[in-house]
């Protein structure tokens, strides 16, 4: 099976379409990489195909998904821990992208999502507070990310499921969703004697795609094709659906110069998904063109290697990262000179060529 087929078998197993594979092992490898074969395994199990499956690819998949069930039981009690931690030390934290699935939706089956860490956002002036709260509780900073950072750092402590990414601003270019305004819109919530935020669907959805598109090395600008984001897209949309302001989002990336990253991921999800199209105005050519590049480069690793610099120096210099920084005067061209000169003055050349080449 080449890569193109093994992205649509999967695509339709995670729809609960049918799935006509005589050798399920790219299948399952694509679904491990992405971290969705526990979804897999919901999504054909409640469309009752899984008796189609056979009968080794069915007990691995209903093993990983008793599994993944497991650790994501253990990681809702560390998360309520530790909400409530915060919470005597008078914080009360939102919780973001995995941490929120464990709570409030958009996946009926808790066990569906496969996730790395607990994201938790704060707010700053709390930070020295929370990170007291979290130590008391025998956490230990791992790996900090500086100060320019979205995030303060990750946090560990033996025998737990997973890691603590404590936040401060959701990504990276906090100007596209800033944390004050996840704030200002959350919903409060109580689940085991602990209270938090919830961000409202709207940034829910604005969130995940900056994530994916955007945020720190740019999946947008390399050409990349996140599944799991894009599942996750389309779940948030079915759940949540007319509470999500798409024409809020779709001002948002407009007003950023980033109509094409939206574009294109929606375009993913109408695609791989069946996600009716959201937004008042049809996909342009550039949004066609990029998410068809996306696919190609899905079925070609060699390809998806070549637009790794190209993708860096991109997402380094996009138009709303510099307009940021630089603010309105002097236009894109002095923009980009001048962050050029600022990064060697303060880091050297030899910096820069390992930032355009950097993977992870």
């Amino acid at each position: 099976m080449n890569t193109g087929r093994t992205l649509a078998a999967l695509c339709h197993g995670l729809r609960g379409l049918p799935v006509a594979a005589a050798d399920w092992t790219p299948i399952l490898a694509a679904a491990n990489r992405q971290l969705l074969a526990p979804a897999l395994w919901v999504a054909l199990r409640a469309s009752g195909r899984a008796t189609e499956l056979p009968a080794d690819v069915c007990d691995y998949l209903a093993t990983l998904h008793r599994l993944n069930g497991d650790r994501n039981r253990a990681l809702r009690r560390q998360a309520i821990e530790l909400i409530g931690a915060l919470n005597r030390s008078g914080i009360r934290p939102a919780l973001l992208k995995g941490a929120i699935a464990l709570f409030d939706g958009p996946y009926a089956d808790p066990a569906t999502r496969m996730m790395r860490d607990l994201d938790i956002l704060i707010p700053g002036p709390s930070r020295t507070s929370a990170i007291e709260a979290i130590e008391r509780l025998g956490y230990v900073l791992v790996k900090g990310y500086g100060g320019e950072h979205h995030a303060f750092g990750d946090f560990a402590r033996p025998h737990d499921p997973g890691s603590v990414d404590l936040h401060t601003e959701l990504v990276d270019p906090a100007h596209l969703l800033s944390a004050s305004e996840v704030w200002s819109r959350g919903e409060p919530r109580e689940t085991g004697g602990v209270h938090y935020i919830t961000p409202c669907p709207t940034d829910r959805v604005l969130h995940n795609l900056l994530h994916a598109q955007i945020h720190h090395l740019g999946g947008y600008y390399r050409g990349e094709l996140e599944v799991q984001q894009v599942f996750e897209l389309a779940m948030l949309s079915h759940e949540f659906g007319s509470n999500i302001d798409w024409r809020f989002i779709e001002n948002r990336m407009r007003s950023h110069r980033l109509a094409t990253p939206l574009g294109s991921y929606l375009l993913a999800a109408q695609d791989l998904f069946g996600l009716a199209w959201p937004l008042m105005e049809a996909p342009d050519r550039l949004a066609r063109l990029h998410y068809r590049r996306c696919k190609v480069q899905w079925e070609s690793p060699a390809l998806r290697w070549l637009g790794v610099p190209w993708g860096n120096l991109r997402s380094t210099f996009a138009w709303h990262r510099m307009r940021a920084l630089h603010g309105a005067a002097g236009g894109p061209l002095t923009w980009r000179l001048r962050h050029v000169a600022k990064f060697v003055a303060k880091k050297g050349i030899g910096a820069g060529f390992g930032r355009l080449l950097r993977v992870h």
